[in-house]
């Protein structure tokens, strides 16, 4: 019992220290596992937040290959709709092409999906221990 509670708040720890942009060999030390196409497209839309002085950006990676979010700049440049696609390898390697229109920018990255439990991750590398993680927050919703 005291063996399977220490789990748990190891685990709750790590999953609030990788939010906070772990690495991706701290993330597999505690059990991380790379997840494969198939299981990616089985998790539904996943939703991801990103907070900076400058901006809050929000996300959902829709399970159909569209992406849709919002970004609010703090600065008093306004807002502006994120719209895109994401594409996945056969290895799991996911690639987002995102645009945010108002702001004339276009945002591509690729990475792989990650999962310990229930919760689920993101990383740009699978051989980069050093590599930051980022947490996906839930059920896709849109605030």
């Amino acid at each position: 019992m005291q063996t399977r509670s220490l789990q748990l708040i190891t685990l709750a720890f790590f999953a609030a220290s990788a939010h906070a942009q772990a690495n991706l060999g701290e993330l597999l030390d505690f059990g991380g596992e790379k997840l494969s196409a198939d299981e990616i497209r089985a998790l539904g839309d996943l939703r991801t937040i990103a907070r900076t002085d400058d901006a809050d950006a929000f996300m959902t990676l829709r399970s159909d290959g569209t992406a849709v979010g919002m970004v609010h700049n703090k600065q008093g440049a306004g807002s502006s709709e994120l719209v895109g696609e994401w594409t996945l390898a056969a290895d799991g390697r996911r690639c987002t092409d995102i645009r945010v229109p108002a702001f004339g920018t276009v945002i591509r990255q690729c990475g792989y999906t990650y999962r310990i439990g229930k919760d689920i991750f993101f990383s740009r590398s699978d051989v980069d221990r050093n590599a930051t993680v980022g947490a996906y927050t839930g059920p896709a919703f849109l605030q």
